[in-house]
């Protein structure tokens, strides 16, 4: 499967989040609502773009990550691996880049297109595309989700949005994410009224109905290779 990237080149709002810190700019009709003091939701009111894209911010410890790209990298291949080794729901990475060449303003940003499934076929799969980036004191995770056919036909628009947010790096109060010697993630989905699809990573897709619950998952580190900047 190929799949190719035609980058937004123009956009009809720009939103600038200074909790967070970041600027987007969108299409007409897009808005952007902040869900928490780590997260901020883009979407598209008239639903046509179906799928919704995330910005989320984590603060970078010097201590577990002391050198600079440890968190980017750390969280880049725990994501491949969780992705791709782990149960219900389970994942394919239909395409990653993680050259230099991939970045975020200018700095280094790996991605990845992802297929979830998982045993309820009702629920049918999604897709998400990914990617890891980090700025001084800070690591963020920038990712489009949604259902197979709405991602696939419309990826293009996604990975152009999401390639053209520029980080300002401002400060925010949030909890850190650390690797253990083998990555585990455990996530809690509280009881929700329209619960809906997950990828392993807790995040919430818009589809069929499914009964909220905790996952928690581990992966330990198989004989791959993955090329690294």
């Amino acid at each position: 499967m190929i799949i190719a990237f035609t980058i937004v080149t123009s956009a009809d709002t720009t939103v600038t989040n200074t909790s967070i810190g970041f600027t987007a700019y969108l299409p007409a009709n897009w808005t952007a609502v902040q869900v928490s003091d780590s997260q901020v939701t883009l979407y598209d009111t008239t639903y046509t773009f179906r799928s919704q894209i995330m910005v989320k911010k984590h603060v970078r410890s010097a201590a577990e990550y002391p050198a600079t790209l440890d968190w980017t990298r750390a969280h880049f291949l725990a994501y491949m691996l969780v992705t791709q080794y782990s149960y219900d729901p389970f994942g394919a990475v239909l395409y990653f880049d993680s050259s230099s060449s991939s970045t975020q303003n200018t700095q280094w940003a790996p991605e990845a297109f992802s297929e979830f499934y998982t045993i309820d076929t009702a629920l049918g799969t999604w897709n998400e595309y990914m990617r890891f980036t980090e700025s001084n004191n800070y690591g963020y995770e920038l990712y489009a989700i949604g259902d197979t056919a709405d991602m696939k036909n419309n990826i293009a628009t996604y990975a152009g949005i999401i390639r053209m947010i520029t980080i300002n790096d401002l400060p925010v109060s949030v909890a850190s994410i650390a690797p253990g010697s083998h990555y585990k993630r455990t996530i809690s989905i509280n009881p929700i009224k329209n619960a809906g699809m997950y990828t392993l990573s807790g995040k919430r897709c818009q589809g069929a109905s499914m009964n909220a619950a905790a996952l928690y998952l581990r992966a330990s580190i198989p004989y791959m290779s993955i090329k690294g900047k």
